[in-house]
């Protein structure tokens, strides 16, 4: 249960940065703002899973800079990348990072929130939020802002010290390091089509 709740959140972390910094308040009302749209998605009744995995897939879509965060984790790779392989790539990437999310959402079932503090940190807002998993244990999980206003993106999540965008990036790395592009498109693929 607990992973599925992490996983919502890993999925609300990643968005391209503005370049403005938000406010600590208001910065704080977005993070509990979407939060508070995602589980209304999942926790609603009448609806299959599908139909909340694909409601929450939309709802990511609006809120994630897809082309940004692709480029991100595929780091120094992406310049040495074709520009055939870049394209296949962030095609292949939008379907995994839309589905792998929201798919582990459909079944979530009960953990609560509590938003702590926000604070100003160099050109970013970082709100901290608390969540308690139904067996009584608390996460603390930090949020990167930039923006303000409508623009307000979430542009890094660390969950109890481990920053997930950098996770996957060393992740991707490995990947790219052994296969290539290729095969991280390739797999990327096929676990969109596993889903």
């Amino acid at each position: 249960m607990k992973r599925r709740f992490l996983s919502l959140l890993i999925a609300m972390s990643i968005a391209a940065p503005l370049p403005a910094s938000a406010g600590p308040a208001e910065a704080k009302a977005f993070v509990d703002q979407v939060a508070t749209q995602v589980l209304a998605i999942v926790k609603k009744d009448g609806i299959s899973s599908g139909e909340k995995q694909a409601k929450v897939e939309a709802m990511f879509a609006d809120k994630v800079d897809i082309n940004f965060v692709s480029k991100f984790v595929l780091g120094k790779h992406w310049r040495t990348a074709t520009l055939a392989q870049q394209k296949e790539y962030v095609a292949a990437y939008r379907p995994f990072i839309l589905k792998n999310y929201a798919s582990k959402l459909a079944k979530y079932s009960g953990e609560t929130y509590t938003l702590k503090n926000a604070r100003i940190d160099g050109d970013a807002s970082v709100v901290t939020m608390e969540i308690r998993d139904p067996n009584g244990q608390d996460i603390i999980v930090d949020y990167r802002l930039h923006g303000g206003g409508s623009g307000y993106k979430i542009v890094d999540i660390t969950i109890e010290g481990v920053g997930l965008l950098t996770t996957q990036r060393s992740e991707f790395n490995g990947i790219v390091e052994n296969k290539g592009v290729d095969g991280l498109i390739a797999a990327l693929r096929k676990q969109v089509a596993s889903k």
